[in-house]
């Protein structure tokens, strides 16, 4: 008959046990491909840094997530301090973090609040509880009106943002 063709490639096998485990290998990487990958993500709290400001009164309902320095400066002229000398608007590294916010309008009297709790990054999107305060009984208020505002400056994340009671 006539000379078999050589082929391309290793004149020797593979040894058995090492075939073995790369078959092995390539079993496991396609049952993580074929599930989404590894570990389930694990929600994660942000730390926050509070905007502390002495925030105008208001009867504007309103959230923030805020990404660029011109949406920041936006809300801050809607939301600026009345105050002498003017407050200046802190300065934000928007490549690293995001500002999120909110106004419910202004409480009758000092015992109303609002703050922003905890922020979480879940798989989806980033989760804002916010703490209300309303009195309750009959509890001696300062009378004053109120501003329900309140702004944190967190890490930079790009997803959705939803705000819920604490």
């Amino acid at each position: 008959g006539s000379p078999a063709q050589a082929r391309p490639g290793p004149k020797t096998p593979m040894p058995t046990p090492l075939r073995t485990r790369v078959f092995a290998i390539g079993l496991a990487l396609a049952g993580l491909a074929a599930c989404g990958g590894g570990e389930p993500f694990q929600p994660r709290e942000l730390a926050t840094a509070r905007v502390s400001a002495s925030w105008a009164p208001t009867d504007l309902r309103q959230t923030y997530a805020l990404r660029s320095d011109a949406e920041w400066q936006a809300a801050w002229q809607v939301h600026e301090p009345r105050t002498t000398p003017a407050a200046q608007r802190p300065a934000v590294d928007f490549s690293r973090q995001m500002v999120l916010g909110l106004t419910q309008g202004s409480g009758p009297n000092g015992c109303h609040g609002l703050s922003i709790r905890r922020v979480v990054e879940q798989a989806e999107l980033v989760q804002v509880q916010v703490a209300v305060t309303v009195p309750t009984g009959s509890v001696a208020c300062p009378q004053a009106i109120v501003p329900l505002t309140d702004f944190v400056v967190v890490e930079r994340i790009d997803k959705p943002v939803v705000f819920l009671p604490a």
